[in-house]
């Protein structure tokens, strides 16, 4: 389907979101993603126009579809920069299946790294709307505050709402008196005591998904209680 860009902006270091008006209804479920396609974009390469993005906004929110992503040297990343407000690209083929269970609410961690955090804000904005009797702690990782995505989203979300607890890691902010760790066994257990009744999502790098998905099978986690949702650059 024809999509138009409705806004652009950076929110946070590095971080691009944009929100695109749909021409007609679109159906999904938070945490999945959709493929765009530019149209005569400026910027050519061997990777072609095409590429999917996790959705931020919850479908509660009708007529747009929202996205945000890491700013690049791409071509695909350089185009999608210096298209204006108004152009047109075309959206389609909605996947995914890192989706929320339906139950299980009350048991669930989110360990994000950088633009990893986008799947979980589609769902937490979801269940906002929803007013589900939900339990979640979100582990968030950044090099600092700046390049937070969603930052003061998720600390307001905290603070009115007694069901969502937020960690925050930042390993190379000289600013940040909080938690500095790298999400390893030792972190994990300090945070989780009861950790092997937990559901763990873990989005990010792929290298930072795969490392927190071995340590938590080395900790003793079942397979089938771990969900992964790897973020390419590109």
């Amino acid at each position: 389907m024809k999509a138009v860009i409705k806004s652009k902006k950076e929110i946070a270091k590095g971080i691009l979101l944009i929100d695109f008006i749909v021409s007609r209804k679109i159906s999904f479920i938070p945490g999945q993603y959709f493929f765009i396609t530019l149209i005569n974009p400026p910027y050519v390469d061997e990777g072609g126009s095409m590429r999917h993005f996790t959705i931020v906004n919850s479908p509660h929110e009708k007529g747009i579809i929202s996205m945000a992503t890491k700013m690049r040297e791409s071509a695909f990343k350089k185009s999608l920069i210096a298209m204006p407000v108004g152009s047109e690209v075309k959206i389609d083929q909605i996947f995914g299946d890192f989706i929320l269970p339906k139950s299980f609410l009350k048991l669930l961690i989110f360990v994000a790294g950088g633009i990893g955090i986008t799947p979980f804000i589609s769902m937490l904005r979801y269940l906002e709307c929803e007013q589900e009797n939900y339990n979640i702690t979100l582990v968030y990782a950044n090099e600092n505050q700046e390049s937070a995505a969603f930052l003061n989203e998720l600390q307001e979300l905290e603070k009115k709402n007694k069901n969502f607890k937020l960690i925050l890691t930042f390993n190379n902010d000289l600013n940040w008196r909080g938690e500095k760790r790298i999400i390893n066994d030792d972190f994990l257990k300090d945070y989780f005591p009861k950790f092997k009744s937990k559901i763990f999502f873990i989005s990010g790098p792929p290298q930072m998904v795969d490392g927190v998905n071995k340590t938590l099978l080395n900790m003793g986690v079942k397979e089938e209680r771990i969900k992964k949702e790897n973020f390419f650059g590109y």
